[in-house]
This record gives structure tokens, C-alpha cells and sequence, in this order.
């Protein structure tokens, strides 16, 4: 029983096939195929840090007027806690998907200085 290898079947792709797509858009179409949740991730690190920035906010001004300490200062760490969690989520998110672009950019031969689309002028610039 032979199990087919992936990479002849990535070979095969009919995304890899079109020649239609500039090499930039090819990129990030694979990119997208390989974590197709990004986005929404990214979004919910957002919002979670905004909720989180915001409760923070009205934390610390409690804290700074003196009501309640007992119960702000624990809140106003949390929130700081949540802060540092989201945004550490989201570089790693940013650099995961920096080396996943770089993996498809070498996959496919794509010079990532070339990467905006843009035709390679004859001449070179002066």
C-alpha cells in the first residue's frame, strides 16, 4: 500500500500550473492554502488587545485615584497580562508567516526583491 508523496502532489497543483498569476500573487495564494485561518486569528489578537488596552485604561485610573485597590490592582495586572499575550501572539503570528513566505518564495523560485510584480526593467537604473 503506497501512500502518494506530497510533494509530487504539490508539483501537480493546479494553482503551481496557471501562468496567469504574476509570481506575487502565487505566493500569497500558497501562503494563504498553508494557514488559512490567519487572518481571523490576527483579527482576535486585535480585538482581545483593544478590549484588553481599554480595560487596562480604566484600571489604571482607578488604581490612580485609589478606589478599590484590592480589587483594581489584580484587574489592572490581568488586563496588562492579557495586553502582553496578545501581542506576543501576534508577532509570533507575523513571523511565522514571514518564514512560511519565505519557504514558498524559494519553493517556487521567486526573487522576493521581485516580488511586487513589477517586470525586471532592462536597463539598469542610474
Amino acid at each position: 500500500m503506497d501512500q502518494p508523496d506530497p510533494k509530487s502532489s504539490l508539483d501537480k497543483s493546479p494553482l503551481l500550473q496557471r501562468r496567469d498569476l504574476l509570481p506575487a500573487d502565487r505566493v500569497r495564494l500558497l501562503t494563504e492554502l498553508a494557514s488559512p485561518y490567519r487572518g481571523l486569528r490576527q483579527f482576535i489578537y486585535l480585538a482581545v488587545g483593544s478590549s484588553a488596552s481599554l480595560g487596562a485604561f480604566v484600571f489604571f485610573f482607578r488604581a490612580l485615584a485609589g478606589r478599590n485597590l484590592s480589587v483594581t490592582l489584580p484587574s489592572l495586572v490581568l488586563q496588562l497580562g492579557i495586553l502582553a499575550a496578545m501581542l506576543g501572539l501576534n508577532h509570533l503570528e507575523n513571523r511565522s508567516r514571514q518564514r512560511l513566505s519565505g519557504q514558498v518564495q524559494q519553493r517556487l523560485g521567486v526573487n522576493p526583491s521581485r516580488s511586487c510584480g513589477q517586470p525586471e526593467s532592462a536597463e539598469p537604473d542610474d
